[in-house]
C-alpha cells in the first residue's frame, strides 16, 4: 500500500470516529428527553390516581357512615313501630292491676303483675319512658292539648290533668301526652293587666 493510500484512509478514519459520537450524543440527548417526558408523563398520572384514590375513600368513607345512619334510622323506625303497637296492651295490662289492687291474692291477678313488670322491663330495656306531664308547663313537642280548665293556683299553661300518657323512645317522642292545661280566669287576668300597667307606667 502507497503512502497515498494511507494518507486517504486516516482521515477518514478521524471523521468516521468523531462523527459518530456527536450522532451518538445527538442521539442519546434526544432519548434521555424522551425518558423525561415519559417520567413527567407517568408522575401525573401517578398524581391523577393518587387523587381519584384518595376521593374514592372519601367517598367510600361517606358511604359506611350514611349506610349505618340509615340502619340506625330503620331500627329506631321499626323499633317505634312496634312500641306504638304494643302501647295499648300495655296500658290495658296498667289498667287491669290498678282496678284489681284489692284482690291482691288472686293467682290470675299475681300473673299478671309479673307480666306487667316483665313488660315493662323490655320496653324500658328498649329505650321507652313516659313523659312527666302533670304539674309541668305546657311543651308542645311532649303535649298534646285536649282541654283547658281555669285554675287561678298555678301558673298559665301549666299541666293540671293527665288524659293519655305520653312517651319517649330514646329521648325522641314516641307519642304526645294527652293533656288538660290551666288558664287564668278573666278576672285574674284583668289584675294581672292592671299589675303590668302600673309597673310600667
Amino acid at each position: 500500500m502507497s503512502n497515498e493510500d494511507e494518507k486517504d484512509t486516516k482521515p477518514s478514519e478521524k471523521v468516521e470516529v468523531v462523527q459518530p459520537s456527536e450522532v451518538l450524543f445527538a442521539e442519546q440527548q434526544a432519548i434521555i428527553q424522551s425518558l423525561r417526558q415519559e417520567a413527567d408523563a407517568n408522575k401525573k398520572r401517578v398524581n391523577e390516581l393518587q387523587d381519584s384514590l384518595r376521593r374514592l375513600a372519601a367517598d367510600f368513607d361517606n358511604y359506611q357512615k350514611r349506610t349505618v345512619k340509615e340502619r340506625q334510622d330503620t331500627e329506631r323506625t321499626a323499633t317505634a313501630s312496634l312500641i306504638t303497637k304494643l302501647l295499648d296492651v300495655y296500658e290495658s295490662l296498667e289498667k287491669a292491676l290498678c282496678s284489681q289492687r284489692d284482690m291482691a291474692g288472686n293467682e290470675v291477678i299475681e300473673g299478671v303483675r309479673l307480666i306487667y313488670k316483665e313488660f315493662s322491663r323490655i320496653l324500658k330495656s328498649e329505650g321507652l319512658e313516659p313523659i312527666h306531664s302533670v304539674g309541668d308547663p305546657l311543651d308542645v313537642y311532649k303535649h298534646e292539648v285536649l282541654m283547658r280548665k281555669i285554675d287561678d293556683n298555678v301558673p298559665e299553661d301549666t299541666v293540671i290533668e293527665e288524659i293519655q300518657k305520653g312517651y319517649l323512645l330514646n329521648k325522641y317522642v314516641l307519642r304526645t301526652a294527652k293533656v288538660v292545661v290551666s288558664q287564668k280566669s278573666k278576672q285574674e287576668n284583668i289584675q294581672n293587666q292592671e299589675n303590668t300597667e302600673e309597673k310600667g307606667g
